[in-house]
């Protein structure tokens, strides 16, 4: 035992030739110099590199955008989808509006604060830019903070825009398979703007709709179809890596839907340029509404008595 301890003291530090773990002074000084001056030229290669990276890369948008968008492919075409708002979670049932009409704390509602946060951009004043709020719908109706979206009446407003994509401009009209579904709609949006429609994703979600939607547009109110102006596109990227963007929006106002039973919604958007596929969500959004009312409830099952 103390043969193989002294072995391991010997093989650490060698009191004969002054090595420590099998080199000396010089041996180690060498090593040391040698690595010191490796990892400093290795960081300082990563550092420039990194540099360089930084300075050719537009910090405010895509290098790639429109027609060279690398988001195009021959199986997926460059065409946006559509956004809407309130949806206050991430979570799998953030497709779902809930609208609770027995109470009266519309304060505390995540839905009605998601709208107020999402609109704050709209509402911003700010000189840093003169793109900056500048798109307004003058006559909102009952789509305002005050009417609590609409929330309050059991007619619940829905914000739908379009998903932004780094100049992609959509241009008026439809496309050639989308012909019967856009005159059935009955779209007239304007020579300068691009038709939202919403429907019922079942039949019996067309009839529990009620067929009464107001739509409230920048120019106009209609009750087959919204309408965004395109001179709101396109998209451009950040400024001063500043999201100061307003992406133009429609609010999709239900004035009827039935009580205490879950409504399929599919809103989507005509344009010569913007393909249609449900599945994948191209031009196209789902939701689902809800609204909650006890009183109506109670009155039904009571007219089924009789």
């Amino acid at each position: 035992m103390g043969w193989q301890l002294s072995d391991l003291t010997s093989a650490v530090y060698d009191s004969k030739r002054r090595e420590f773990l099998g080199r000396d002074g010089a041996k180690w000084l060498k090593l040391s110099t040698f690595y010191c001056f490796y990892y400093i030229g290795s960081v300082g290669f990563f550092c420039t590199m990194v540099a360089i990276l930084m300075a050719i890369t537009p910090h405010d948008r895509p290098r790639y955008s429109g027609e060279e968008s690398r988001m195009e492919t021959r199986s997926n075409p460059l065409s946006p989808g559509l956004g809407f708002r309130p949806q206050p979670t991430t979570k799998n049932d953030s497709s779902l509006v809930f609208v609770n009409n027995n109470t009266n704390d519309y304060q505390s509602d995540p839905y009605i604060q998601n709208l107020d946060q999402y609109l704050r951009i709209y509402y911003w004043n700010n000189n840093h830019s003169a793109e900056e709020n500048k798109f307004t719908i003058n006559n909102p109706g009952s789509c305002t903070p005050n009417n609590q979206y609409g929330f309050s009446n059991g007619t619940p407003c829905i914000l739908v825009k379009m998903n932004k994509i780094v100049d992609f401009e959509p241009r008026p009209g439809h496309k050639l398979e989308d012909k019967d579904a856009y005159e059935a709609a009955g779209c007239q949006p304007g020579p300068d703007a691009i038709a939202v429609h919403c429907y019922g994703e079942y039949p019996i979600d067309v009839d529990n709709i009620g067929g009464n939607i107001t739509y409230i547009s920048e120019a106009n109110r209609d009750h087959k179809c919204g309408s965004l102006e395109t001179k709101w596109f396109p998209y451009t990227g950040k400024q001063q890596r500043r999201n100061v963007y307003q992406a133009p929006y429609v609010w999709v106002q239900f004035n009827n839907p039935k009580p205490n039973v879950l409504i399929n919604v599919i809103c989507r958007v005509y344009a010569e340029n913007i393909i249609f596929d449900k599945k994948k969500g191209q031009g196209s959004t789902r939701f689902q509404i809800y609204v909650k009312d006890l009183t109506r409830h109670k009155l039904s099952k009571q007219n089924q008595k009789i």
